[in-house]
């Protein structure tokens, strides 16, 4: 990532706080902004996911742009390390531990009684895949979908989840702890409600001092998502009343699978994957009880068939690729901050039609249509906040030793959009 590299992480945060300071912005959040990252893999039933993992980056939970130019970050591991039928990466699931690592897990294939591991310290190079041997080889089990990473902090242990159909009956959700990914306690059956059940990804929710869990429940027949609650990460959970998301629910009518809960803000987002419809989706609640569906606003991954992921929170600063926002680091120094400005201000009215787009882009031209339009305008303005805080920009414009200059960018800036979109 170029931002921290560049000019070194203590350097960068000393003149982030010194920038909050001096705009009345959150030192903590100019610090280190959190990030997040979805995990996924390409390809449907039942060859999906030999052709790696994939990640895409947001800075709201609800946008999301492909990482690494939208290749695969890690690929499948081959024979002899994992024999045949176990070469595929479905159902990522990664969290960043204690360590400062993020850990990873996902289905080997359609029939397995394995789950793979990595590890990485920056989501770019990745450790040698492990092959863990979840069952003995006496069990009868045919698969071992969708294994779901957490950390329990209060047993200082990762818990994983998945799905297998012990002794041919109905899918059942099973677990195992692990401090090192290398020795690993023996599986227990985790989570039953009476029918299939698979898919079962757990969240803290501090406000309520208590842990959800999202999860692909068949009941009725129908593939719903729906949450249950426990007092503890390791349960015993209790389903809600009702399914979130799926037939029958006022989210979504399709079949659905792979939830993904996650807290932004004051709003949590449960992202899905609708595979019958064929795309990714999410919705959003402030209480857990009243949902909205988010997914036609949403930027979702969405090239090459996507599916079954999980979304993480992280510290921009953990991330080794570059990220979107830093376009709007005009003069390429590390930071967002007044000097970006100035370098914006000065180009929206100016002709760049003879410029390369490079030359256009380093001048302002954000989302590369040639010209500096509002929509170039909103997104520094968003990238600089994300940098900087809340209310940073705000506080920046504030500052500036002709105030009365931003207003009429700003109106210049939504006249030149009217204009353009006129001419459209």
């Amino acid at each position: 990532m170029i931002f921290y590299r560049s000019i070194g992480r203590r350097t960068l945060a000393g003149a982030l706080l010194t920038l909050a300071f001096i705009c009345g912005a959150s030192p903590a959040l100019a610090a280190d902004p959190t990030g997040y990252v979805y995990a996924y893999f390409k390809g449907g039933w039942p060859t999906g996911g030999s052709s790696g993992v994939f990640l895409s980056f947001s800075t709201d939970g609800l946008n999301f742009t492909p990482l690494n130019n939208d290749q695969a970050v890690i690929t499948p591991p081959r024979a002899p390390a994992f024999p045949a039928g176990e070469n595929q990466m479905r159902d990522p699931s990664v969290v960043r531990g204690p360590d400062g690592k993020f850990h990873m897990v996902w289905t080997t294939g359609i029939t397995t009684k394995t789950i793979g591991y990595s590890s990485s310290d920056d989501l770019v190079t990745w450790s040698t895949p492990k092959r863990i041997e979840v069952w003995g080889a006496g069990v009868n089990v045919a698969n071992t979908w969708a294994p779901e990473l957490y950390y329990d902090e209060e047993q200082e242990k990762y818990l994983v989840v998945w799905a297998s159909n012990l002794n041919n009956g109905p899918h059942k959700l099973y677990s195992f702890t692990t401090t090192d990914f290398d020795t690993f306690s023996q599986p227990k059956e985790f989570y039953y409600a009476g029918q299939t059940v698979i898919d079962g990804m757990i969240a803290r929710d501090e406000a309520n001092d208590r842990y959800l869990m999202a999860v692909k429940d068949e009941l009725n027949g129908f593939k719903n998502v729906w949450l249950a609650t426990s007092d503890e990460a390791q349960g015993p959970y209790v389903r809600g009343a009702a399914p979130i998301i799926g037939p029958g629910s006022a989210i979504e009518p399709n079949a659905v699978e792979g939830p993904s809960i996650i807290k932004v803000g004051d709003t949590w987002q449960l992202h899905y994957d609708a595979y019958g419809a064929g795309y990714l989706g999410v919705a959003t609640s402030t209480d857990l009880q009243t949902w909205v569906n988010r997914t036609a606003e949403a930027k979702l991954p969405n090239t090459g068939n996507p599916h079954h992921g999980t979304v993480f929170a992280t510290p921009i600063s953990a991330i080794g690729f570059d990220l979107p926002f830093e376009k709007s680091d005009l003069n390429g120094d590390g930071a967002i901050n007044l000097q970006d400005w100035s370098v914006f201000r000065a180009n929206h009215l100016v002709d760049l039609s003879g410029l390369t787009p490079a030359q256009r882009a380093a001048r302002g031209d954000l989302d590369g249509n040639g010209r500096i339009g509002f929509a170039d305008f909103r997104q520094f303005q968003a990238d600089y906040n994300f940098l900087n805080g809340a209310g940073a920009f705000a506080a920046m414009l504030a500052s500036v030793p002709e105030p009365a200059s931003a207003p009429m960018l700003v109106g210049g800036l939504v006249l030149a959009g009217w204009h353009a979109r006129l001419r459209q």
